[in-house]
């Protein structure tokens, strides 16, 4: 699915409670979790997301947070990234085991990542992010 051309789609920015920072995404009002924006961010946003997320993040427990991974394999032939973007839920591993807790994010037709909401509460917001 093409997720720029798409009407339903707006391009935004979001932030995420207990990260300070601000993040371009692509949101649809038709796609939320408990009233919270389920986002869609491209490559640079989502190895961003994966070096905040490397640690807790704050007010949470760090014993169940999501976590997201960037694995770098270089260019496609058409010279696409080639990469792999996978989320654990650290709930879930030691009841479920590790693969049942991973999942791997396949990008767009238009090279952006759905992470779905992953139980975060994401607002939008007017900031723009520093540069």
């Amino acid at each position: 699915m093409k997720i720029k051309d798409n009407p339903d789609f707006r391009p935004t920015h979001v932030c995420l409670e207990g990260i300070d920072a601000v993040f371009p995404a692509y949101v649809s009002d038709d796609r939320t979790w408990h009233n919270h924006a389920c986002p869609v961010f491209d490559l640079e946003t989502i190895h961003r997301l994966a070096d905040l997320t490397q640690k807790p993040l704050k007010g949470s427990n760090p014993e169940i947070a999501n976590a997201i991974h960037v694995l770098d394999g270089g260019r496609n032939e058409d010279g696409t990234p080639k990469v792999i973007v996978a989320r654990i839920d650290w709930l879930y591993v030691d009841d479920e085991g590790l693969e049942n807790s991973t999942d791997i994010i396949p990008p767009t037709e238009d090279g952006l990542y759905d992470l779905e909401s992953l139980e975060w509460a994401w607002h939008e917001t007017e900031s723009q992010p520093a540069r």
